[in-house]
């Protein structure tokens, strides 16, 4: 079945008149489409349910292992010795309220903006949703709508489209009957008849939205490298458990004891802090971005800016405004204002002006000319114009076309001026007057002539508006060493133009990707890109591969985008960024959303992101420090056959005093240095000596106090298990804070009169289960652990001179 609507007998195509005799669609043949399913509704965006981020955030290993360990301490031993779960609670909560925050975003974004669409049915206008609408469908739609379907042009006054959302080219595209509009785009001037061909899911633009509902984490080294840790720790638990569980039941306690120090053993190789700080640290900055009207709708999103080395940036909505401005006017024999006064009158001629006109008379009175006669601009003669009495006939448009048509003399000095224009792909347009009035096209369909007496009178340079903050901000990505890629849909030359203009380095190395084959062999295509700034003519899936080709060279790449057609690219990107100006759908698959559409937000957003992996770095080593020890006690213990020296509540005080709260203030610490890979590396090369010499250092001392050269009970010796690892874990903390800033200072001093006032008051040698050795046993251990640090000191330093922990080191 043919779908295409037959041109009534009375109707002409070709005729400018409206299409007044079409009749469209029957009130039964809608009916019959809408039962068969040709109608436009809109997939619904897959995002996540809430079942589902409850289940993704709850059902973790971590969680798993944290709950279990706690069940046992619950099942057989004090609930005090459990404590250590809380952080699991914390973590879990700040996972789901920042999902469901972002859940609550996509779902609230739409594709399609129009309120209603004019549609013919039964032979009379309707004004319907665009949900309505069905296949076949016959529309009306003028400046201002957005078409809702995909569809061939039956009729077109002057139409045209803008197709940036989808294409990424600014201009206005001229449309004729027979062409093709499609889904999103919006008209800006003229007005048209469209039949629909596609709808709902059909609809190209829906086509390439299915990309968009796959939900990806933005690629996190902080999440992979701790990712890594809690799979190493999974691994070894259990083996590590049992190992002490035999020990200790070996060593003739009963099981529920036994139990309670394998938990002790095993609960400290979990570094659980640290996964609740990562993302408490992740979400103040998000919520320090969302002051700057930042919105990130995923926590690693902040993390993975800071670690871009490639921006790829769209141009329209990104580096210009999409908006047309007056750049100047350059007049031969007429003064300026009487150029703009004649462009005020033209433009006052027009019910919709186009782009250009518009551009070109913002902001100017109309002047009280009467027209005596006027010729609408067209998109196939390509000028407009009107007589204004006495004042004579004045035109503008496109340069080539009225020049053309003039014999003056100046035409050839018109000519040259416009290939100087040209070499900065600049929007050029001729004002010219006649003398002559200008005759219309007729109704049969005579096209309008152009006067033989044109004289150019001047040249008005129309430019895309720059967004004022673009510059500053490519200047601060050039001085952090990023380099900028521009990708755009628009003309090369265009685009190079305008990063020409904001100063981007290598924006006169441009490639039109209509003569490119990506396909071709890689070594080839790798090096093109790689010399290459500006792309132009790009498609979406072209936008895709240049981002796949950048980080298959290794780079970790940013994009920016505010069109449908950058979805691909976006969704390949490790950190998409989008614009206020952007359509919904593309928001919605950005992790990062500048919500006043102000570039220079992009810095502080880059600053957040260094800030927290630099803390993160010397946190992580804080745990993963713990992990080592923990685990090196377990084992020796386990061989060894003796009791454990620890309760789990004597690990949760050492956590708490010498990693928890230290770790929590030092997360905030302002820092903004350029990141570096290598980041769980660099912690292990720190916390694998400094847990080693921990281990050994608390361990030669525990055996010290249960030898015949003391004579300390079983409590005594835990007790000073935990005092010796309190102190030494004190001064690893010490080493990696130097050198020591005031807060550093005032961090650790608080550390250290919060262990003082534990062990010396009551309460807190009761809540910890602390019994005090003797005053020998503690002289003993004191003089043994002043000796042992000192070792252990020199031997952390010598580490860091030759290996610096933290981003903040020279690359």
């Amino acid at each position: 079945m043919n779908d295409t609507p037959e041109a009534p007998a009375d109707l002409d195509r070709d005729d400018p008149r409206p299409l007044a005799g079409a009749t469209g669609l029957t009130s039964a043949e809608v009916e019959a489409r809408r039962a068969a399913g040709d109608v436009n509704t809109q997939p619904q965006r897959s995002s996540r349910t809430y079942g589902g981020i409850v289940a993704a955030n709850v059902l973790t290993r971590f969680n798993a292992i944290i709950t279990l360990l706690a069940a046992v301490i619950l099942a057989v031993g004090d609930p005090v010795d459990a404590i250590f779960a809380v952080v699991m609670v914390f973590n879990t909560a700040i996972g789901i309220v920042q999902e469901v925050r972002a859940k609550r975003t996509l779902d609230r974004l739409q594709i399609l903006i129009t309120p209603t669409i004019t549609v013919i049915r039964d032979g009379r206008p309707a004004a319907v949703a665009p949900a309505e609408l069905v296949r076949g469908d016959v529309i009306r739609l003028g400046a201002g709508d957005q078409v809702p379907v995909d569809g061939t042009v039956v009729e077109s006054k002057g139409l045209e489209a803008d197709e940036s959302a989808l294409t990424g080219e600014s201009d206005a595209i001229p449309k004729a009957a027979g062409d093709e509009v499609r889904s999103g785009s919006v008209i800006v001037s003229g007005s048209a008849v469209v039949h629909a061909d596609a709808v709902g899911a059909d609809t190209w633009i829906h086509q390439l939205l299915t990309q968009a509902k796959q939900f990806e984490l933005a690629t996190s080294e902080l999440r992979r490298g701790v990712d890594t840790i809690l799979n190493w720790v999974s691994w070894a638990i259990v083996p590590i458990a049992a190992l002490l569980l035999w020990s200790q039941l070996r060593d003739g306690d009963d099981v529920a004891e036994g139990l309670v120090s394998a938990v002790a053993g095993v609960v400290g190789l979990v570094p659980q802090g640290l996964v609740l700080l990562v993302s408490m640290a992740l979400a103040v900055a998000v919520l320090r971005l969302a002051r700057d009207q930042v919105v990130i709708q995923e926590l690693h999103a902040v993390e993975g800016l800071a670690r871009v080395d490639v921006l790829c940036v769209d141009k329209t909505g990104t580096l210009t405004t999409g908006v047309m401005t007056l750049d100047r006017i350059e007049p031969f024999d007429l003064t300026t204002d009487e150029v703009a006064e004649a462009i005020a009158a033209l433009a006052g001629c027009e019910e919709t002006p186009n782009a250009t006109l518009a551009a070109a008379a913002a902001g100017l009175a109309v002047p009280d000319w009467e027209a005596t006669s006027h010729v609408p601009f067209n998109s196939a003669r390509k000028w407009s114009g009107a007589t204004f009495g006495a004042v004579g006939s004045w035109l503008l448009g496109a340069p080539e076309v009225l020049l053309a048509a003039s014999n003056h003399s100046r035409a050839g000095t018109v000519r040259a001026r416009i290939g100087e224009l040209a070499q900065d792909a600049r929007r050029v347009v001729l004002v010219a007057r006649s003398t002559s009035p200008l005759v219309p096209a007729t109704a049969a369909g005579e096209e309008a002539a152009l006067p033989a007496d044109l004289e150019p009178v001047a040249l008005v340079i129309i430019a895309e508006e720059l967004r004022s903050d673009a510059a500053a901000t490519m200047r601060y990505f050039a001085d952090q060493g990023v380099t900028v890629k521009i990708i755009s849909g628009d003309n090369p030359a265009t685009v190079s133009a305008v990063g020409e203009r904001l100063g981007i380095a290598g924006a006169g190395d441009l490639l039109d990707m209509r003569d490119v084959d990506l396909d071709g062999p890689a070594d080839d295509v790798d090096a093109l890109v790689a010399r290459t700034t500006v792309f132009g003519r790009v498609q979406p899936q072209q936008k895709r591969a240049l981002v796949e080709i950048l980080q298959r060279q290794g780079h970790t790449v940013a994009m920016t985008g505010d069109g449908v057609n950058d979805i691909p690219a976006l969704k390949q990107a490790d950190v998409a960024i989008a614009q206020n100006t952007a359509t919904a759908a593309t928001k919605a698959v950005s992790q990062l959303v500048l919500l006043d559409g102000r570039f220079e937000r992009m810095p502080g957003v880059v600053a957040e992101g260094r800030r927290v992996i630099t803390n993160m770095e010397r946190v992580s080593a804080l745990f993963v420090t713990k992990t080592v020890y923990a685990a090196a006690f377990a084992i020796v213990i386990g061989v060894w056959g003796a009791s454990f020296p620890f309760l789990p509540r004597h690990l949760s005080l050492v956590s708490e005093t010498t990693i928890g709260i230290p770790a929590f203030a030092l997360s905030f610490r302002s820092a903004d240095r350029p990141y570096r890979p290598g980041y769980l590396q660099r912690v292990l090369r720190f916390a694998v000596p400094a847990g080693l010499a921990t281990a050994v250092v608390v361990l030669v001392g525990y055996g010290l106090v249960r030898s015949s050269l003391a004579d300390a009970t079983l409590d005594e010796a835990r007790t000073a298990s935990t005092l010796m690892l309190l102190t030494i874990a004190l001064w690893v903390l010490l080493v990696l804070m130097l050198p020591l800033d005031r807060f550093d200072a005032a961090v650790l001093a608080a550390m250290v009169l919060l262990a003082v006032v534990v062990v010396a008051t009551p309460f807190g040698r009761d809540f910890y289960a602390l019994d005090l050795p003797s005053a020998r046993d503690s002289a003993l251990l004191t003089a043994y652990l002043v000796a042992a640090l000192g070792l252990v000191t020199v031997g952390l330093r010598i580490r860091q001179s030759r290996r610096p922990l933290g981003a903040d080191a020279d690359r």
